[in-house]
């Protein structure tokens, strides 16, 4: 072997000599390991450093190459030149510049800040302000709808009514941040949606506390939802607090469960009552155009027969003062035109069968004549 032409034990050529002929110089009488592992006996004879032990000195070694400092056993270990810091500087530079790189998508808006005070708005696209900390952004979902539910445990959802009653509400708001001015909702408000939310808890109980229990579980509630997304948008104005409010609706209002069979026993016996008084109404529409109807058909037969008697009057009247001026003329004429007039009316609708005994004839009475009445 080319490490064992100086002796027998193994010696290279320029080295000391190996121990038992080994390649790798490794001690013990049973053989070399080229990881300086003695071979044979595990426990016996002296050796080098098992395989375990270099192991645990490389992952030293790489460590102490991270921190910069010297490798193990008196040696210097690899550190980072002038070269690897000014790597190290250009990717931090370019880190510290990345965090100007603004992306706002369709229905966002950005609030760009320099040193916490409100600088400009971003609208979706590509954008690019100063590094931090020196300028920062926050994004908003400026058209992606907002819901906010109040109600849901009895401390906000119990009011009370303007009408002395306790009432259970349980409603939404639906809104959205301003997508022109997003600013006022980081700036001006703290803690923005539980404020949207109390705000939204106070106007209902205002509106509620002005309004009679009624209104508010039955027939009032449209009124009632109008009114309270108008002043709830007047009050986050007035905070300015870059909110829009969309809708406002009552999921359920009813009253408390200790007394709701009360209060419903209350609703139905109201509602027979309207019901009652509507039949009411019904029939005084029906019955007194009738009886109107009735009345003033009633004096125009009245005024018809009055003007037929004052007619009829009138002309017996003139008739009379006729005959009266007729009569002062020629009394004996008038007398006998009068007793004729009366026998025609009298007798002109009579059977009669008349007997002359003057005729010298046999006075004949025809039977058939006198059955004919019968």
């Amino acid at each position: 072997m080319p490490w064992n032409d100086k002796n027998e034990n193994g010696g290279g050529p320029d080295g000391p000599p190996k121990a038992n002929g080994g390649p790798w110089g490794s001690g013990g009488g049973n053989g070399g390991s080229p990881w300086n592992r003695p071979g044979g006996n595990p426990g016996g004879g002296k050796g080098g450093p098992d395989l375990e032990e270099q192991m645990r000195k490389m992952q030293e070694r790489f460590s102490r190459r991270g921190r910069g400092g010297g490798g193990g056993g008196g040696g210097r270990g690899p550190s980072f030149g002038p070269g690897g810091f000014a790597l190290m500087g250009v990717v931090a530079l370019v880190a510290w510049l990345a965090t100007g790189i603004v992306v706002v998508d369709e229905g966002e808006r950005a609030a760009v800040f320099r040193f916490g005070a409100y600088e400009t708005n971003f609208t979706p696209g590509f954008h690019v302000h100063l590094p931090a900390p020196i300028e920062t952004h926050e994004i908003l979902q400026s058209e992606t709808q907002q819901e906010a539910i109040i109600g849901l445990n009895s401390d906000e959802s119990l009011m009370l009514t303007g009408d002395e009653n306790i009432v259970d509400v349980q409603f939404r708001i639906f809104w959205f941040y301003d997508g022109d001015h997003p600013e006022n909702f980081i700036l001006n408000i703290d803690n923005g949606e539980p404020l949207v939310k109390a705000a939204a808890e106070s106007v209902m109980r205002e509106v509620v506390g002005k309004s009679a229990l009624n209104a508010v579980l039955t027939d009032g509630r449209v009124e009632i939802q109008n009114l309270v997304r108008i002043e709830l948008q007047r009050l986050l104005n007035d905070y300015g607090a870059g909110v829009q409010v969309e809708n406002v609706e009552i999921q359920d209002a009813r009253a408390p469960a200790p007394v709701r069979d009360a209060f419903i026993d209350v609703i139905n016996a109201g509602q027979d009552a309207e019901r009652a008084v509507q039949e009411a109404i019904r029939f005084r529409n029906d019955i007194v155009p009738r009886s109107r109807g009735e009345a003033q058909r009633i004096l125009q037969d009245a005024q018809a027969y009055r003007d037929q008697v004052i007619a009829d009057a009138t002309g017996q009247a003139d008739r009379f003062l006729r005959i009266l001026s007729e009569y002062l003329k020629a009394p004996q004429v008038t007398r006998e035109r009068m007793y004729l007039e009366t026998m025609e009316r009298v007798l002109g609708g009579a059977d009669k069968l008349i007997l002359d005994s003057d005729s010298g004839a046999v006075p004949y009475l025809p039977l058939e004549r006198t059955r004919q009445g019968n």
